[in-house]
């Protein structure tokens, strides 16, 4: 791999730089404001600004520049830089480095270090809070780790084979989350096992294997064969009276270390065999492992910070998972029949090991430690003509994304002899088409609330084209309690069922903002570029398939959200800053309204 040389300063530098971009980000939209603390405008007639402000206005007025200032109100200084792009949604292009301006001092060029340490001083004084070193070593954290990441080149073109592909683009999510403070941490791992095990990294490895008494095995599956049972076939061999459990090489080195599990080896009670057989491939999750001709995604418990949550997989997500699967079983021949090009990436089964000891909280630990969830693989759904591609790896992820898709719209409308931007709107059509009426239909008929994210979504191209969109992640699936009351729910624990459930209003702000916020704009912003009559006629286009969802599949609960978002209804937007300054859990997290462009969208689209 090549991590030293002439990449390693661009890296540091790109690193540094992005994570400027998305702290500024975060709280222009979190905290300045909704305060009534940010302005973006063109230049004042009358300013005391850095002369290099001017300089880069007049360098990028093709891109319709503009000045965006930020007030620290509690700490009375003032923060600038130049952006073009979405004025709307706050998806800024930041087209100049970022200038600070302390009271009684002269404006000055600001490092990330230093911006993170303003903003969250700020906050903390704003709350009257002591500092929050713990979100400051994680924004340490996620530099470094882009730093690293971002020393790895990226191939310049999608591959050819669908495999390698779709590898490609799981392993390609070099930037991470435009609104996240920390949208490459992973507190947990060594520099080696950065290295080892980061997606980005282009890594693969062997899985760790525990040859486990059956009787310590507690597993669901909603299958013929049981969970024990699909893992055998790519499994060592074990006893007949064991089962071969499967662990992430760095959660069964940890595992080693619980008191419970060292004396279980001791005593002979659990095997250890090692790490063997074929290779597995991270996913941007990290801790979702996929191997070629595997009919599941192996979705393993990995007990690092990543982001926000330690991603273990505890007792009743494994539970809640299964059962969201259940919910959605009988709802398949429908979902086909409406939405031919829909595939849910079904999670039908879960095991782990359970030492029933009297002590509870350490016995829970072993049980999320060795938590494992089947995930139907996209190999098993894919159409034979399609390749897929994690949306991730298309939209959101800076200038590698962007560059992979405007070669793609580019060869698209040569072969068809249309315009750059005519096939750009065709092709937005038709992944617009494919991703929100299903997600629409499911909420709104259903109550069943997914988390449309680009993460989430995996899209299928056939000859370039958008033909077919994977969902994933049933634990991150949640159910209406008015559709899904507790009489449906026998045979899940309190806590699975407790978790499973969002009012009305929880599931509207979970899938608007991961479906509007966190997707719709983030693609619209890169396809349009800055580009002010593209970046309308895109949201013509959402405008469009809201009033033809509404005539072809909507009911009453449908018909007041879409009237809303076409009268101009902000979206939710997630306040990730914010929940990691205060700690919030995920279920806590707070929304704050974005601009709605739909209303303003008023050109047809052009290829119609």
């Amino acid at each position: 791999m090549e991590h030293t040389g002439t990449r390693r300063p661009m890296a540091e530098l790109a690193a540094a730089r992005r994570c400027q971009e998305t702290l500024l980000n975060c709280y222009c939209r979190e905290v300045a404001g909704p305060a009534g603390q940010l302005r973006v405008g063109p230049r004042a007639g009358h300013n005391d600004w850095p002369a290099t402000i001017a300089m880069t206005l007049q360098r990028e007025a093709a891109q319709v520049a503009q000045v965006l200032e930020v007030q620290l109100p509690h700490i009375h200084d003032r923060l600038l830089a130049v952006v073009g792009g979405a004025w709307l949604t706050g998806n800024y292009r930041y087209l100049s480095p970022v200038f600070h301006k302390a009271e009684n001092k002269p404006w000055a060029l600001l490092d990330w270090e230093a911006l993170a340490a303003l903003l969250l001083r700020e906050m903390a004084q704003q709350h009257e809070l002591p500092p929050n070193t713990e979100l400051m070593e994680q924004i340490r954290n996620s530099v470094a780790v882009s730093t690293e990441v971002l020393s790895m080149p990226v191939p310049a073109t999608i591959p050819a084979d669908p495999v390698e592909a779709y590898i490609d683009s799981e392993q390609s999510l070099t930037f991470g989350h435009p609104f996240h403070p920390t949208p490459k941490s992973r507190q947990g791992f060594s520099d080696e096992d950065l290295l080892r095990y980061s997606p980005e990294l282009r890594t693969r490895f062997a899985l760790a294997w525990f040859a486990v008494p059956r009787d310590d095995i507690a597993q669901q599956s909603l299958l013929d064969a049981s969970c024990d049972q699909l893992i055998a076939a790519n499994a060592p061999t074990v006893a007949a009276d064991r089962v071969a459990v499967p662990v992430h090489p760095w959660q069964a080195g940890d595992l080693r270390g619980h008191p419970l599990v060292r004396d279980a080896l001791a005593s002979g009670r659990l095997q250890d065999l090692g790490t063997q057989g074929a290779d597995f491939f991270p996913t941007s999750s990290i801790r979702t492992l996929y191997q070629p001709g595997n009919p599941y995604f192996y979705k393993l418990s990995l007990n690092i910070r990543i982001t926000n949550c330690v991603r273990k997989n505890a007792w009743y997500e494994l539970e809640s998972a299964t059962h969201v699967n259940r919910v959605l079983r009988p709802l398949l021949p429908e979902l086909a029949r409406k939405f031919p090009s829909l595939a849910l990436m079904e999670e039908p089964a879960f095991l782990s090991v359970d030492l029933r000891h009297a002590d509870i909280e350490q016995n829970r630990q072993v049980i999320e430690g060795f938590g494992l969830i089947l995930r139907q693989s996209v190999d098993t759904l894919r159409a034979p003509d399609c390749v897929p591609l994690l949306a991730g790896s298309l939209f959101g992820n800076h200038y590698y994304g962007d560059a992979r898709m405007q070669r793609l719209l580019a060869a698209l409308a040569a072969q068809e002899r249309t315009t750059v931007d005519a096939m750009t709107e065709r092709w937005f059509s038709a992944y617009v088409e494919q991703l929100v009426y299903p997600v629409f239909h499911l909420f709104f008929a259903h109550g069943v609330i997914f988390e449309p994210h680009l993460q989430n979504v995996v899209l299928g191209l056939r000859q370039d084209m958008p033909a077919q969109l994977f969902l994933r992640d049933f634990e991150g699936v949640k159910l209406t309690p008015s559709r899904h009351p507790a009489s449906s729910m026998a045979g899940i624990s309190e806590r699975a069922r407790a978790s499973l459930w969002y009012d009305e209003e929880q599931g509207w702000n979970r899938v608007a903002y991961c479906l509007f916020v966190n997707n719709l704009c983030e693609v619209i912003a890169q396809l349009g570029a800055g580009r002010q009559v593209l970046t309308a006629r895109l949201w013509s286009v959402v405008r469009q398939h809201l009033h033809s969802y509404q005539h072809r599949h909507g009911n009453a609960a449908s018909a007041r959200r879409i009237n809303g978002l076409l009268a101009g209804s902000p979206f939710p937007a997630k306040t990730n800053f914010s929940n990691r300054f205060f700690q919030r859990a995920d279920r806590a997290s707070t929304y704050v309204p974005v601009a709605n462009p739909i209303p303003f969208a008023g050109m047809e689209a052009a290829w119609q």
